[in-house]
This record gives C-alpha cells, structure tokens and sequence, in this order.
C-alpha cells in the first residue's frame, strides 16, 4: 500500500485501513516513525468529502508549524487557525486550534444538527500529542473535549509516548456511541531509526554503558589505590599529604577533551561534549533545562569554536540571514550573528518569535549544526537530529529538582536519528563517574522506553462547573462525569478493590468455620470495614468534586441557594482566565475608569510574570498604580485561596508587565520596549506571550460588557490595535 509515492509502514497501512472501515483510532508510534502521514491521509480523506475537520495540538509551535504545513499542501483558503491569539480564516475547513477553544464552542450548545453551529459539519477531531491528556494544566481541557464531541464526530489520536493505549481506546469505546464508537488501536513499538545510547566523560571519552560500567569498576580501585597511597603522608601531617589533599579533586584541563582524555579530569562539561562529537555526529541536539543555560552555552561555544560550516554553507547561512535582516531590520542582533554563522544557536519559549522561526528554519535547512534547547523544542516540531545530548537526567519541575520521566527522556531522546539519512540515531548522556552510582537504576529504566501510563488529570474548572449548570440538570451532568477517563480508571480501580473485598470476605467466612484466633479474624473485619469504605470514596468522589465546587459558589453568592446565577456566575461564563480572580476584579472595580490602553496594559499584568531576575525601567500609570494594593489583596483574599486549592490556577499581579503592556497599547515596537528591559536572557518571547494572552482576555471582557455598547467598542479597537507585528505572526 502507498500514499503519495511513500511505501507504508506496517503501522501506518492498519491505521489507514481503520479509517477506511470507518473507525476512530488511536496511535502510539515513536518519533520520527510518520505518524504525521496518518494525519494527513485523514484531513486529505475529509476535505474531498466537502467535510470539515480540526486538528489540535499542546504548543503554539506544533500548531504553527501544521499552519504552514497544512496552506503549503491546501492552500490558504482551505485551511485556518484559531487560538487565543491568532485568528486566521476561522470558517475554513480545516482548522488548527487549541483544545481550549474547541472546548469552548462545544459548552456553547449545539444547532439543528447535533452539534455547536461553529463548528459546521465536523467530521473529525485529530489530536497530536494525545497523552496530554494527563498534563496537570490542561489535561482536562482535552478529556472536556473527548466527552462533549458528538459522537457523529471521528477521532483520530497520535502519541510517542502512550503506553496504556488499549486502556484508553477502551474508555473512548465505551463513552462514545453511533458509528465512530469503535476505536482502533494501532501500535508500533520499533523506530524508523534505532536508537543508540552512549555515555561520555572526560576520563574515558564516549563508550556504551556496558563499557562504562567496567570503566567505572576500575575507576573506583584506582581512587582507592591513590587514597591508600596518601594515608602515609597524611597520618605524618607532612607538606606533601596537605598539598595533596588541597589539590584532590581538581585535576589537571585536558585542552583536546577528545575521546579517551586524560584521567584526572574534574566535571565534565558542555564543552568537552561537544569536543567529542565526530564531524558526522552532527546536528545535533543539547537539551538545557533552564532558559539561561541554553543562552550562555550557545554564546560561549561560539566563542571558542571555530565553527561547524563549510565554506558553502556559511554562504548559504550568510544570504539567509541578509534576507531576514531586510524583512525584519530591528530583531537580529551582532551576537546572534556570530553563532548562526559557525552552525550554533540557542531555542527556548523565551525568545523572540521572529528569532524561533529563524532558528527553526535555519535548522530545518541543515544550516544550524549543534542547538542548544530546552524541553519545548521536543513536543510535535519535526526536527530530527543526528546526535541529542543530555548533560543531566534531571530537571526542577517548578517546587524540587526530580529525575526526569521516561516519557520526558523519550521525548528529548527520540529526536535522534533522521528518516533515509542515518542508520541510529545516537544519544548522548554526560555522566561523570561520582554520579554513576547514583544514576544508574534510573538510567536503565530511561533506556527502557516504557512510558509510564497516562493517568487521568481531571479536574473541571469553575467556567465549566457554571456552563454546565446552565445547560443541564444534575442527572445529566453526573452522567457527563461519569464519562470521564478519570471516572473511567476510578471504576476499574473499584473493580480490584471488589475481588479484593471478596476475597478477604470468603477468608472470614472459611476462618469462622474453623473456630479462627479472634485476633486474627479482627484483623481481617477491619481491613474488609477499610475496603468498603473506600469503595463508597471512589464511587461518590467525582460528583463530590464537583458538589464541592458547587458549594463555593453558593457560599460566596455566585449562586443562590435554588441555584440561580448570580452576577459572579454571569461572568464566570465568559470567562476562561483565571475565572475566578478576574470575576473578583471585575465585581471589585478594578477594571473601571481605565483607558483602552490601560485597560491592556492591566490584562498583560494579570495573565502572565516576568522571568525571575528581570529589570524593568519604566513607570506604571498612575491609574494603575491605584489598583495594585486592591489587586494583591484579592490574590491574598480567602475567596481566591478557597477556588486555587479547588480547581488550581495561578494569579498573576506583576506591575512591570502591565507598564510593558501599556507600552504595546501605545503603539511603541517590541525592539524600543526591550530597550526597558533587563535579563539573564532573551524575554521578548514571554513579553509577546503575555500580550497574546492579554488580547484574549481583553477579549473576554468584551462579552462581559457586550451591554456597555461604547466600552465594547473601544475594547475592540485595542485588540486591533495591539494585532500586530509579533502579536499577529504565525510563528
């Protein structure tokens, strides 16, 4: 079987052949393997049909990139996109857009045909990436999404990293009816491109872990041949013995740092990494795990590498980066320059978006040799590399320093290898010979590449909780929530708890023919009273979740006691942001009296912070200035408290966004507004992140005050206002 001229893998054949017969389907395929060709087959399949059909992805990058992929293959008139920030073509066909939003039209009710009318005749939903589906932050969105879409409406799901696939098809087969309700599982386990892993220090240069093991074993008797050899010296306190213990440790640099340097080298570094790479090994990929280190390692290799291009190459890189310069005049700066001219560059969500789509492009062109990146880099972008290197197997995950998972190792690590170019793919691990034993059980199971199993995150939000009410009564709405995946796994947890409750309920019973010891048989009745127990938990916690929510909007008036909406909960409905802090600001007043431009300025504050260690020179309106003591007393306030430890969340109040903001409003450019800015690193990504979000919520504020016909209207003029330049690019 071919598609396109391509001859098709076993796994992409059965999944084609599923959506043929008329099947949802689920994939679990390793990077790089063509789970994009599926994709394609099916949006290609729908628009023939005259059908219309979305496809969402976790991260802006992936959605711009299918953008760009998807007009390339369809035209622009076919083809759209629709999230918080970007609007382009909204009734096309085929639509790019976030779960969120897609969640959103679907709690808005549904036409003559069975479905929202935005949303036409939808024929099918992809979701790339589907294992978000436990990601603590917006996992519910996407299992919302699963439980509202008609079931008129196919499903095709793609993830490298699923592992409890049949779990979840079978949860999707059991919830959805009508003839979509059979889901497909296609598995393919075996990479396009093999995957080798190596380990590298200064002592023993790059060798596979088996060798590595060896080389530690004997690393460790000649430390403790070299401690038994100063024990003499030490016991007589002579110079030698203190000048030795002074000394230990450090070691003298290697300058080649090649493969099989010297022995008594101290840490290994980036550098002597990236010192061992083979002209082949390249591109390749550094994975950083903070913003920060990616910039410093990119601009101190550039400066002590000679470079990575050839002559042709460099002249390719020069003529591109001429092309950009004339484009866009104020983004490329000398020293950004002076790494993409020797193959080297940084990427991290931080950076400027028209430097991320430079990068990306130059990297897609084979011109950027070695890129240092963090973890963004490796969600859905087709990027494949050579050689990707890790330099630590941890990472700090907001609250502690914590090993990194297999899916997020395989995540990163599946890059490596590219499709009809590279027999393996390699991966490269730094691991000095002091972290070896520490490092090694956790190692192997990375290597494993056995995903841990998704795991529901469900957890409805308050603009849920409300816009469910409104649409239907409590039977309904309990059996909407029982068509979780988490209500799902709660059930099949249940079903072990009951052959366990049975089991030990047959023990009692065989014990108490027997004349048992009575401890012993106490013992047991206690355990079986403990196993109901959690049974009856199990069965009410879901409804009692959303009961719990309920009672906090009657306890602070959002709802009266027949349920009835009050003004909170009548603004709760347009909100999606921070639901319940923005409708405390609002009902507090913060937002009155304020300019358009203020107004903006006030949402960037909200909805976004600046990067630990950001200076910002430049003074916030006085009119907001007034609002900050009010706005940090809400964030403090118990109402808040009592709705984050809820439904989680984040409040934001960050004055130096906000005066950033007005800037925006005021038509200054990104460029004259980093000039007030200082950082560690580039933060003119987040700046213009901030100000797409603030966009989407001034946004929201317009359906809040629809009735205010003025106030709307302005509030409408600051969104185009701010739609521009970085704000407006697909990118």
């Amino acid at each position: 079987m071919q598609y396109h001229g391509l001859k098709l893998d076993r796994f992409q054949r059965q999944a084609l052949e599923a959506i043929d017969a008329g099947k949802s389907v689920l994939v679990s395929a390793p990077t790089g393997t063509g789970k994009t060709l599926i994709a394609d087959y099916l949006v290609e399949d729908v628009l023939k049909e005259g059908g219309r059909i979305i496809y969402t992805a976790p991260i802006k990058a992936l959605s711009n990139q299918k953008y760009r992929e998807y007009v390339r293959l369809h035209g622009p008139d076919k083809v759209g996109i629709v999230t918080g920030d970007v609007v382009i073509n909204r009734e096309a066909p085929l639509r790019i857009m976030t779960t969120e939003i897609l969640r959103n039209i679907l709690l808005q009710g549904t036409g003559a045909e069975g479905q929202p009318q935005e949303l036409g005749e939808l024929k099918a939903v992809i979701f790339d990436e589907l294992h978000f589906i436990d990601d603590p932050d917006r996992g519910t969105v996407w299992e919302e999404v699963l439980i509202y879409l008609p079931d008129s409406v196919r499903i095709l799901g793609l993830s490298a990293t699923l592992s409890n696939l049949d779990e979840l098809a079978g949860w999707l087969s059991a919830v959805r009816q009508g003839p979509f309700g059979e889901v497909a599982v296609v598995l393919e386990r075996k990479r396009a491109v093999p995957l080798r892993f190596l380990l590298a220090n200064n002592n023993v240069g790059v060798i596979d872990p088996k060798e590595f093991d060896g080389a530690h074993r004997r690393w460790l008797k000649e430390m403790q041949r070299k401690k038994d050899h100063e024990r003499p010296d030490e016991r007589r306190g002579g110079r030698r013995g203190a000048a030795q213990k002074r000394g230990r440790g450090r070691g003298r640099k290697d300058e080649g740092g090649g493969k099989g340097a010297g022995r008594d080298m101290p840490t290994t570094r980036f550098f002597d990494l990236v010192r061992m790479l083979e002209p082949e090994d390249v591109p390749a990929l550094f994975f950083m795990f903070s913003r920060r280190a990616t910039e410093m390692c990119a601009r101190d290799m550039a400066h002590e590498h000679e470079g990575f291009l050839k002559a042709t190459e460099r002249r390719q890189m020069r003529q591109c980066l001429d092309d950009f310069i004339a484009s866009d005049p104020n983004v490329l700066q000398r020293r950004h320059e002076m790494m993409y001219l020797k193959g080297i560059a940084f990427h991290h969500a931080g950076l400027n978006v028209r430097l991320k789509s430079l990068v990306e492009e130059l990297y897609e062109k084979r011109l950027i040799k070695l890129l240092f990146c963090t973890s963004t880099f490796a969600l859905g972008i087709n990027m494949p590399a050579r050689t990707v290197i890790f330099e630590q197997l941890e990472k700090f995950n907001g609250e502690a320093v914590v090993p990194l998972t297999i899916r997020q190792f395989m995540q990163k690590a599946g890059r490596a290898g590219r499709r009809g170019m590279d027999t393996e793919g390699q991966v490269l691990v730094r691991m000095d010979f002091q972290d070896w034993p520490n490092q090694r059980e956790h190692l192997e199971r990375l290597m494993s590449d056995a995903p841990e199993p998704v795991q529901s995150s469900f957890n409805l939000s308050f603009h849920s909780v409300i816009n469910l009410m409104q649409r239907f009564d409590e039977p309904t709405i309990k059996g909407l929530l029982d068509r979780s995946f988490l209500a799902w796994q709660r059930a099949n947890r249940r079903e072990s708890m009951l052959e366990e409750l049975a089991r030990q309920e047959l023990q009692i019973e065989r014990a108490e023919a027997r004349q048992p010891d009575e401890i012993e048989q106490h013992k047991r009745e206690r355990k079986v009273a403990r196993l109901k127990r959690r049974l009856e938990r199990e069965r009410q916690w879901l409804w009692d979740q959303f009961q719990n929510k309920v009672s906090f909007l009657r306890l602070h008036r959002y709802l009266d006691n027949e349920g009835g909406f009050g003004v909170g909960a009548r603004l709760l409905r347009k909100l999606q942001i921070e639901e319940i802090f923005i409708t405390e600001l609002i009902m507090a007043g913060v937002f009155e009296s304020l300019s358009p431009e203020e107004t903006f300025g006030l949402c960037a504050g909200l909805v976004q912070e600046l990067p630990r260690k950001t200076f910002v020179h430049a003074e916030l309106p006085p009119e907001l200035e007034d609002r900050i003591e009010i706005i940090t007393k809400i964030i403090a306030g118990d109402i808040v408290v009592a709705a984050k430890a809820l439904a989680g969340g984040e409040p934001h109040c960050d004055p130096d966004m906000m005066a950033l903001g007005c800037m925006w409003a005021d038509g200054m450019d990104l460029a004259a507004i980093m000039r007030h800015v200082r950082s560690e690193t580039d933060v003119s990504g987040d700046l213009v992140g901030a100000f797409r979000r603030a966009k989407d919520l001034v946004g929201q504020l317009r359906l809040v005050f629809w009735e205010d016909e003025p106030r709307q209207k302005a509030l409408k003029a600051i969104m185009v206002a701010v739609s521009r330049d970085e704000v407006e690019a697909v990118g």
